[in-house]
């Protein structure tokens, strides 16, 4: 009954928060869920896994089946978007396609390709390198109206590397690294950004647990921490609402950097394209030359007054357009930041 009233209240704040939106000072709340596969967020539960003790400890077995037997279970609040307004996408089950277009599928390369609006074939591992690339976030943040208001918050330790903080100035937390679950931590730090920094305009936050708990083959536990993440994406966006900075000003993106395997068995722990397994085959736990087709499928989640129900037509939509989605959002031309950058996101162009 509480979860309930809860999201009753958070349907009916976006309506009276969108009515509000004034005409600048727009702001933005990015969330990124690494590795979570579209087939659990929208179809729920993969009934082969919850069946594999070796993937789901059968002490969780009836948590899973009872407690998240659907996508809208284990993600109520990502799942309650398009009826505020909002859209939700990447669903290949009802012939929606989003992709990355990287030649890697996974993470550096992804989260480039997200942040700056293009892939960069160069980038072909996940060391700390300094991005040679400048992200959407780099080029706010040398903006007068968001100078020292962009702020990131995650706990992988690459990602000081691909925000390129020292160029950037853009304040990144790296802490933590490889210790889970790392997202109380995280979700700790940006609320409390949120709450304090009444000047920010662009939050980013990057969540890592439903990628750890994944290659570790615990399904029960990846799937907790996709549903543990829909709660703290739901605080969010309350938290937003009920601020005056930032109520009828914000608008907030869902996504995540890749996909997972989706052939049947193991290949949902691992992810990368064929061309990735044979650069570093040492690197994957299992040996498939053909890489892991569907880790390059992803999804998209967003509500806001920058966003707008769409129909986007039969092309695949592609991780490359959230740079120039995301500036658009904020009321910023993309092609200043970078004309040759994926085009905005029909959910957010043409307003």
């Amino acid at each position: 009954m509480i979860r309930s009233l809860m999201v009753l209240a958070l349907l009916l704040t976006p309506a009276l928060a969108r009515a509000e939106a004034p005409a600048s000072g727009q702001r933005l709340i990015l969330v990124t869920m690494d590795g979570t596969r579209w087939q659990d967020v929208f179809r729920g539960p993969d009934k082969a896994l919850v069946a594999e003790p070796k993937f789901t400890h059968p002490d969780w077995k009836e948590t899973v089946e009872k407690a998240w037997g659907t996508g809208p279970a284990v993600m109520p609040f990502v799942h309650s978007l398009p009826a505020q307004g909002g859209v939700l996408h990447g669903d290949r089950d009802a012939g929606q396609c989003m992709r990355v277009t990287n030649p890697m599928w996974f993470s550096y390369p992804g989260y480039n390709e997200l942040l700056t609006g293009r892939p960069d074939p160069a980038i072909t591992t996940n060391d700390k390198n300094w991005n040679r690339n400048v992200t959407f976030l780099e080029w706010l943040n040398h903006r007068d109206g968001f100078a020292g208001k962009v702020r990131m918050y995650g706990t992988w330790d690459v990602f000081p590397y691909i925000i390129n903080d020292k160029r950037s100035g853009v304040p990144v937390n790296g802490e933590n690294p490889g210790a889970h679950p790392t997202e109380t931590r995280t979700m700790r730090d940006a609320q409390a950004a949120l709450r304090s920094a009444a000047d920010m305009r662009v939050l980013y936050v990057a969540l890592g647990d439903t990628d750890e708990f994944a290659h570790e083959g615990d399904y029960a536990q990846y799937l907790a921490s996709m549903n543990r993440d829909d709660d703290f994406i739901a605080e969010l966006w309350r938290m937003a609402q009920a601020d005056p900075a930032w109520r009828g000003r914000t608008t907030l993106i869902v996504t995540t950097d890749h996909g997972r395997g989706a052939k049947p068995g193991a290949a949902w722990t691992e992810h990368g394209s064929a061309a990735a397994w044979k650069l570093a085959p040492a690197d994957y736990t299992i040996a498939d030359p053909e890489g892991f087709p569907g880790s390059d499928a992803i999804w998209l989640a967003a509500i806001g007054p920058g966003v707008h129900p769409a129909a986007p037509g039969s092309a695949c939509l592609t991780q490359s357009q959230i740079a120039a989605s995301a500036l658009t959002a904020l009321g910023e031309d993309w092609k200043a930041f970078d004309a040759g950058a994926g085009a905005p996101l029909p959910f957010f162009a043409g307003r």
